[in-house]
């Protein structure tokens, strides 16, 4: 059973909310007045594209994910709260845009460089918050 997540806040509430579906995120960038490019995260205080000055009511929410472009596992936590193993992957979230995520599957056989992601909320252990993982576009949210 699905925990109800429109309980919980976001770990970063600047990069992520929970979409209206209460189980998708939405990614939040700044969309450059100069350039018209998205950056991200929304609170950059320049455009990463042309350095155009950026303020808060650039802000622009779009649905989380983007294209996996590589992967890997990891069978050492490289963070706090990063369990071992999981896997890693740049994801393009937006043109010109890649990041870094954890992508919420078993193993590697199930990813492939080119597949959409989707990114979903999973509860985190303190009960409070939510996560970002990524999962192929086509999955029901199941995470590793």
């Amino acid at each position: 059973m699905t925990p109800d997540l429109t309980t919980l806040q976001p770990l970063r509430p600047t990069l992520y909310r929970l979409a209206a579906d209460g189980r998708s995120l939405d990614f939040l960038f700044a969309q450059c007045p100069q350039c018209r490019q998205l950056s991200f995260p929304a609170n950059a205080p320049g455009c990463m594209h042309c350095g155009h000055a950026i303020d808060a009511s650039a802000q622009v929410a779009r649905p989380g994910g983007g294209t996996l472009l590589e992967y890997v596992t990891l069978h050492v936590a490289m963070v706090p709260g990063l369990s071992a193993p999981s896997i890693a992957g740049d994801i393009r979230i937006a043109e010109q845009v890649v990041e870094e995520g954890v992508i919420g599957v078993a193993d590697e056989s199930l990813l492939a460089p080119g597949m959409a992601l989707r990114a979903i909320a999973v509860p985190l252990p303190s009960g409070e918050h939510y996560g970002c993982h990524f999962v192929p576009a086509g999955a029901q949210g199941a995470t590793a």
